[in-house]
């Protein structure tokens, strides 16, 4: 039997079936397969080497009083802790332009609730994938260039030229006299607005689907993979809010503080952490009503679209959430089990003509076409 270490470079490739991709995937996708390697060797391994020395103390806490106190107040206490901070590094000047902030985001979050997910799991699965945390990193810094590179694009469609027209009358709309907290959870509420139609059209409207697959693609949740998506979702994202929300013109500071609360609530939507939220579940996009979003069944799955707040599925009937009942821990794309996991087959995959390759189908055919090979196999070495 493979230890989980021997198993941690092995992410799912396109399918044998789509030769000309596959081919693609690794040839053109060799420097992303080689940075994917060294990522785990030199990150997701002693990490999670790091981390199982945790595993006993978890047992422990199981059923104790203190874990009852964390699993009501972590998220509260984070919440407050990260507004305080978050406006304590706007007034000293930070803003988030600097690369060294942008690479130390997902160290600080990580070292914050990494720990926590293997104390106190929502599900014991979830603690370790294969590479996933690998690919996902990639995700990170991908989506982060992905963006800076739509500035050049609302240069070149002259979208910027609207946006310069729009925004005086955001400045004279916002309104710049309420408590600062009020203001930047406004802004976000208001940004999550767009976000959710956004983020609903990409599960109704199959093309769209293709590329939002590569978020649905995870077959665990944990604090790193929310970040996950494709380049042309990020892309689109940029483009299409741009001028909505040059209508939301707070000043700097508080659009810094909001983006930092953005992130704070992210945490929650995905880590793998078994806490009792109450009714911040009918507020925020977190814990269990997320989990339903990533069900493989998209009768269940098609809900709860809000990025940081629930609302707007509560106002506009896409709110999943089933009282009394905790979600199973079986999640990724129902009708696309074969969907590939390295990062370059993720870039590749939407652009397949057939989608049904990652279909379930294709391993019984697959199997089907092996079946006389094996049975011959089997005979001579009877002879």
């Amino acid at each position: 039997m493979q230890s989980t270490d021997a198993k941690a470079l092995k992410n799912r490739n396109l399918p044998a079936r789509a030769p000309l991709a596959r081919a693609f995937e690794k040839w053109l996708g060799m420097p992303l397969n080689l940075i994917e390697a060294i990522l785990s060797y030199v990150i997701v391994r002693p990490l999670n080497w790091a981390l199982r020395h945790l595993d006993w103390l978890s047992h422990r806490l199981e059923g104790t009083l203190l874990r009852r106190v964390l699993q009501h107040t972590i998220f509260p206490a984070t919440m407050v802790i990260s507004l305080y901070l978050s406006f304590e590094f706007v007034e000293n000047g930070g803003g988030l332009n600097s690369l060294l902030v942008l690479a130390l985001i997902p160290v600080i979050v990580g070292l914050f609730v990494a720990p926590l997910e293997r104390l106190m799991p929502f599900s014991r699965n979830w603690l370790e994938g294969k590479n996933d945390m690998s690919v996902d990193l990639m995700m990170f810094f991908s989506g982060a260039f992905w963006n800076g590179f739509s500035r050049f694009l609302l240069q070149a469609l002259f979208i910027v030229g609207i946006i310069e027209m729009v925004e005086p009358y955001g400045h004279d709309l916002w309104p710049a006299q309420l408590p600062g907290v009020v203001q930047v959870f406004l802004f976000i509420l208001l940004k999550d607005f767009f976000r959710y139609w956004y983020h609903r059209a990409l599960h109704e409207v199959p093309f769209l689907w293709r590329f939002h697959a590569a978020h649905h693609s995870v077959e665990r949740l944990y604090w790193l993979n929310g970040i996950r998506s494709h380049p042309i979702e990020v892309i689109g994202q940029a483009l299409l809010f741009a001028v909505p929300l040059a209508l939301l013109q707070p000043s700097v500071e508080i659009a810094v503080v909001a983006v930092l609360m953005q992130l704070s609530i992210g945490i929650f939507q995905h880590a793998n952490l078994d806490l009792k939220l109450g009714f911040w579940e009918y507020i925020f996009s977190i814990g269990d009503n997320h989990r339903y979003h990533h069900y493989p069944d998209k009768q269940v799955g098609d809900s709860n679209y809000g990025g940081e707040f629930i609302v707007w599925d509560i106002l506009f009937g896409t709110f999943h959430k089933v009282n009394g009942e905790r979600p199973q821990d079986k999640i990724g794309i129902g009708t696309a089990p074969n969907y590939p996991m390295t990062m370059a087959g993720l870039l590749i995959a939407p652009f397949l003509p057939d989608q049904k390759v990652f279909g379930a189908e294709h391993d019984g055919q697959a199997k089907a076409e092996n079946q006389p090979d094996q049975e011959a196999a089997s005979l001579q070495r009877a002879l």
